[in-house]
């Protein structure tokens, strides 16, 4: 049984949704949660792994010693979740373009823009380059290079209210699209090709418990992730400015 340290309240039903796996607990040996709100890469110390919900930005200096880190980090990003990207890339075939569209408010807008990235990169196959960037106050306008110069289009609109949505398409063979939407838990995933349409299984797994359990999972087995490697490239293609 893992111990699991954590003040917020949805983390805390998730822990007694896996017990008897884990519990809330303290010590050297748990499992830490860590509020991505401001400053969040700050006191990364005694903890057997950490969950990091929602992190702001961060400067490439923060990457780069959070990359030191012996114990493994599951990040939790709602708009791009692992399972859901995991039902994106089956059978997965690398696409002529890929087109993602986010809209949502101001507060939130920094992290939907690199969610939006984030699902270019996962449906383009890889590391993004940039090609040009266009700002203004309401919307900002990507255009990026994938694995193969596969060409990706990346805009983010901002209106009123919280949170955000996007749209993501992969165009190929195979079309793969996505729709998430911060007013709503479920993702949707959905193939068109020869075959006709089908749509991926809805994830009904708590965002909060698919991280629990991905970072329980990580260290009783000791294998490795890639959460934080993914968000610093995320981070860096946001920040960028040639």
């Amino acid at each position: 049984m893992r111990d699991v340290r954590t003040d917020l309240a949805a983390y805390r039903v998730a822990v007694a949704e896996l017990a008897p796996r884990v519990r809330l607990g303290g010590g050297g040996d748990a499992i830490r949660v860590v509020d991505g709100r401001g400053a969040w890469w700050e006191g990364f110390t005694g903890a057997a792994g950490f969950v990091i919900d929602e992190p702001e930005p961060a400067p490439p200096a923060v990457h780069e010693r959070l990359a030191l880190l012996a114990a493994p980090v599951v990040v939790m990003r709602r708009r791009l979740r692992s399972d859901v990207i995991a039902d994106a890339s089956v059978g997965f075939v690398v696409p002529r373009h890929v087109v993602v569209d986010a809209w949502g408010g101001r507060t939130d807008a920094a992290s939907l823009l690199r969610d939006a990235v984030g699902w270019a990169r996962v449906l383009s196959g890889g590391a993004l380059s940039i090609v040009a960037r266009a700002d203004t106050s309401a919307a900002t306008t990507m255009a990026l290079r994938g694995p193969d110069a596969v060409g990706v289009s990346v805009t983010r609109v901002i209106g009123g209210g919280v949170g955000g949505a996007l749209a993501a398409a992969a165009l190929g063979t195979t079309r793969v699209e996505v729709r998430v939407d911060s007013a709503s838990p479920r993702c949707e995933v959905a193939f068109d090709d020869e075959g006709g349409r089908r749509s991926a299984p809805v994830r009904r797994e708590s965002p909060e418990r698919l991280a629990l359990r991905r970072i329980v999972d990580a260290v009783d087995s000791g294998a490795a992730l890639n959460d934080l490697a993914q968000l610093a490239a995320d981070d860096a293609v946001i920040t960028h400015r040639s």
